[in-house]
Order: C-alpha cells, then sequence, then structure tokens
C-alpha cells in the first residue's frame, strides 16, 4: 500500500495548475490529439504529485543539496555520516615540528586525537519545512556552522614525541656543562658542550598547547625546548677557580727547617695537585715521600756526628738509640702544615715539625753549636760551654764501670727536665736528690750527690753511679740557672 504524504496547498496548487496547462497544451496541438482535456489534466497532476512524493521520500533524513555545514558540502548527506566525515577530516593532517639544523619531524594527528565532539547534533538543520517544500528548497543555499571540538591524548602525544628520531635517535648528543679540570701542567676551563638534545616533557607540553590554538607547526627552538647546559665557559664561578688555579701555581712555600731550609714551588708540588670536582687535593702520599726524603737529609736524631772537645780533640760521637738530641722530623705534622700552606694559596714560611729538634745547626759542631754541657767519663768532669767559652766545670762521678748495667751511657743527649728535690727509685731502692736535670729517657741525669764525700779521680771504677752523673750539690747550686731544657749534653 503506497504511503500517504500530506502535500502542502500551495505545492498541490501549484501541480495541478502544471497539470492543467499540460493538457491545455496537448489539446491544443491540433486534431491529432483525442485525449479530452480533463483525462490530460489529471494524468499530468498525477506524475507531478508522484514526483514531489518520491522527492520527499529521497530527502527524507538527509542534507538536502545546496547544505553546507562548516564548510563542508553535505548534500545528501545523512548526519551520522556528516559526523563521520567530520571526525575523519579533524583526524587528517599533522602538526610539524622544526629543530635545529632544519630537522623537522611530523606527528599524524590520527595518532594523537582523543575525541572528535560537535557543539550542536548535525540532525537539528534539518527542517521539515525545507522538505516538504523540497522543491524550491533544493534550489536554495543552506549555510550552517556547527562549532567542532577536537581532544587530544596526553599520554599518546608523549608516546609520539617519545618515539621521534630527534629525540631519541642515535644523532642525539647530550649537553654537557663547562667545567674547570686539571691538566697536565697547569688547570683549563672545558668548553660546555650544547648538543642537541630535547626535553620530550618540554616538547609534549608546546604541541598539546600548539594544538589547543589550532596551530600545526612547532619551533622546538624558540619554544626553547632543547636541553641547554647550565653552566658555560664564561661561568663566573669557573673564572674564580682559574683565578685560584693560577694563585696555587705562583705559590712558595719556604720550609724552615733551622737555620736551613727548602722552597717548595709548583714546580715541586704541582705533581701533587689534583682537583676533584670541588675542591684542589694533593695527594699525601707522595708529599709524605718528599718530607721523608727532607728528613734524610736533615735529620741528626741518632746519628753520629764530629764535636771539638774541650782538648781541641775531634771525636765521632752520637748515635746511639739512647740519644735524645738532633734533629727527627715529624712527618705527618709537617705534611699538614705544608698541605695547608699550599691550598691557602699564599706564599709563606712555615716551621717543620719535629718530633725532637736541635738548637741549631751549620755550626763548628754541627747541630751542637757552641752552647753545651760536655761530660767525659775518661777524665770524670764535665764542662758548661756558652758560645764556644767555658762557663763552668766540675768533676763528677759517673756510673760503675764494671757493670754494664750501671754504666753511663755515651751519646749526644739534652737536657730533657729540670726539678727540684726529687726522689729517684730503682733497684737502689729510693733517695731524694735537691737538683735533677734528665737527659734520657731511661732516667739518667746529672744530679747532687749528697752521700758522697769526693768525686773525680778513679771512684767510678769501683763505686760509681747507676748511670747517673753525680755532681757535687754546691756545683749543682752554681750550675742550676746556667742550663736551660733543650742544651746538649755530649757524653763521650
Amino acid at each position: 500500500m503506497k504511503k500517504r504524504i500530506a502535500i502542502p496547498l500551495a505545492v498541490l496548487l501549484t501541480l495541478t495548475a502544471a497539470g492543467a496547462g499540460g493538457a491545455f497544451y496537448l489539446y491544443s496541438q491540433g486534431p491529432q490529439m483525442t485525449y479530452a482535456p480533463t483525462l490530460v489534466a489529471q494524468t499530468v497532476a498525477a506524475n507531478a504529485i508522484s514526483w514531489y512524493t518520491d522527492g520527499f521520500d529521497k530527502y527524507k533524513g538527509i542534507f538536502l543539496p545546496g547544505t553546507v555545514i562548516n564548510g563542508y558540502d553535505a548534500s545528501g548527506m545523512t548526519p551520522d555520516e556528516f559526523t563521520e566525515l567530520t571526525i575523519a577530516e579533524n583526524r587528517k593532517g599533522t602538526i610539524t615540528l622544526k629543530g635545529l639544523d632544519k630537522a623537522t619531524e611530523k606527528i599524524r594527528l590520527n595518532d594523537i586525537v582523543k575525541e572528535v565532539t560537535l557543539e550542536k547534533d548535525p540532525a537539528s538543520f534539518l527542517n521539515d519545512d525545507d522538505l516538504m517544500h523540497w522543491p524550491a528548497a533544493i534550489t536554495q543555499d543552506r549555510t550552517f556552522d556547527d562549532k567542532v571540538t577536537v581532544t587530544y591524548d596526553p599520554e599518546k602525544i608523549a608516546a609520539c614525541v617519545n618515539a621521534l628520531g630527534i629525540v631519541s635517535g642515535e644523532g642525539v648528543i647530550e649537553p654537557h656543562d663547562a667545567y674547570f679540570t686539571r691538566t697536565e701542567d697547569g688547570f683549563a676551563i672545558v668548553p660546555e658542550v650544547v648538543g642537541n638534545k630535547l626535553d620530550a616533557a618540554k616538547i609534549a607540553e608546546t604541541v598539546a598547547a600548539s594544538l589547543a590554538e589550532e596551530k600545526y607547526s612547532v619551533d622546538l627552538v624558540s619554544s626553547d625546548c632543547y636541553i641547554k647546559p647550565a653552566v658555560l665557559i664564561d661561568d663566573p664561578s669557573l673564572t674564580t677557580l682559574m683565578e685560584e688555579g693560577d694563585q696555587l701555581r705562583n705559590t712558595v712555600v719556604t720550609i724552615d727547617l733551622t737555620a736551613a731550609s727548602e722552597t717548595v714551588d709548583w714546580n715541586t708540588f704541582g705533581p701533587w695537585v689534583g682537583w676533584d670536582g670541588s675542591q684542589f687535593t694533593l695527594d699525601t702520599d707522595a708529599m709524605t715521600s718528599y718530607v721523608d726524603d727532607i728528613g734524610k737529609q736533615y735529620e741528626t736524631y741518632q746519628m753520629r756526628r764530629q764535636f771539638v772537645n774541650h782538648n781541641g780533640e775531634t771525636i765521632t760521637v752520637g748515635g746511639s738509640e739512647r740519644d735524645t738530641y738532633g734533629f727527627w722530623i715529624n712527618t705527618a705534622d709537617t705534611v699538614i702544615r705544608l698541605t695547608n700552606a699550599i691550598l691557602s694559596r699564599e706564599s709563606q714560611t712555615i716551621a717543620a715539625k719535629w718530633r725532637v729538634n736541635a738548637l741549631t745547626r751549620n755550626q763548628a759542631n754541627g747541630d751542637i753549636g757552641g752552647t753545651y754541657m760536655e761530660i767525659s767519663i775518661a777524665e770524670q768532669h764535665m764542662w758548661l760551654y756558652r758560645d764556644y767559652a767555658p762557663v763552668f766545670d766540675s768533676d763528677i762521678v759517673t756510673g760503675l764501670a764494671s757493670d754494664p748495667g750501671r754504666q753511663t751511657p755515651t751519646g749526644v743527649f739534652c737536657i730533657l727536665s729540670k726539678l727540684l728535690d726529687h726522689t729517684m727509685s730503682g733497684s737502689y731502692g729510693s733517695q731524694t736528690c735537691s737538683y735533677f736535670m734528665a737527659f734520657d729517657w731511661t732516667g739518667c741525669a746529672i744530679h747532687d750527690a749528697w752521700w758522697r764525700d769526693s768525686f773525680g779521680g778513679t771512684i767510678y771504677l769501683e763505686d760509681g753511679s747507676h748511670g747517673c752523673v753525680n755532681t757535687p750539690k754546691e756545683k749543682m747550686v752554681e750550675l742550676w740557672d746556667q742550663i736551660n731544657t733543650g742544651t746538649p749534653v755530649i757524653i763521650y
């Protein structure tokens, strides 16, 4: 059964008139035409109505010819078809990324689009009145705007960016900061490496922002997407380090070795200097070896040396493990002093640190000098010299000659301490003396011996001390203020 269509009156009259006119035309052609006017008119009208009905059915639910939406010809499309067209068109194309050295990459929009939506349902542009008057409507242009919103997937953007050759390809060069470094003969600033590494997160952010503004080209340089070195060759911190390096190279440290010295400049300490990335360093092992070598050259502690005695004879003294006088360098502490001086970058003189130190060197008696106590076991006498001149002498009694355990040690000593009313103790028990001057670490000393009536001669052969140098009390009183701790004591 054929559908019934309610044809608007104006359309119907138009179609009827068209049919009557056609019938009159046919009838007026002459006697060959035998159709009755009424019959012809009815036939033409029926054909016109059929034509209208077919057109109505054809354009129902689709856009009439001449329909343009968002600049696209929607003629003959259903709303769903136009929606699909809109989605497809907005997934086409690319966004172009322009980098250094004319490098160009593209990202397809289809790979990053999340959703394409129309503000209005395209079906809302279908007009029933236009459909009813379709014969007239198809000759008219219908233009509509429907806002299109395209959203992009941030995760897909990030994935596409990370896959780009300029982001993760083999040609990517990492940037490096300029830096200060030690060189073979000094210091230098190594220039920065600019590189061409890109910040993928920054690119993704920039791409998303550009797409939001419907811009499809991104300049990665002007968008500041390249990772730049943070420290450049003219950075003030590097300039300061170079200045400090120059100061270090010009530093001269003089080591005072008591009447002798060693000069340490860049030629000497340069090989010890390093740079750990934040501060200057010194090779402690190399410095220790250097100070040890100084010790070998300048130490006299427990070493044999020449000495001119009271008779003007040159004799060899010292070399005993019990010696307490001479130069014995404290390597560790001297290294610390030298390290601090070098790293201060200020030329200066430092004193060597001694474990044991003599009072002088390079004198007529070497490090003994001209102020000393001389003790002759054979002569059982002692003399005090000041500036090579005798200022005191006395007979003495030294250790029992026949007992090695009680003999007075020979060697080069010094006054280690001065004690008043000191109580001595040992295998002999204990004994108190008024004046006590220790000269070795076992307790041997020069002291008064109130229990003796006589001194000198050969007493020590049969009635010697336990190793100390016994001296008349009145002589100790005379000597006490004339001798200081540190004064050399030569016993032979």
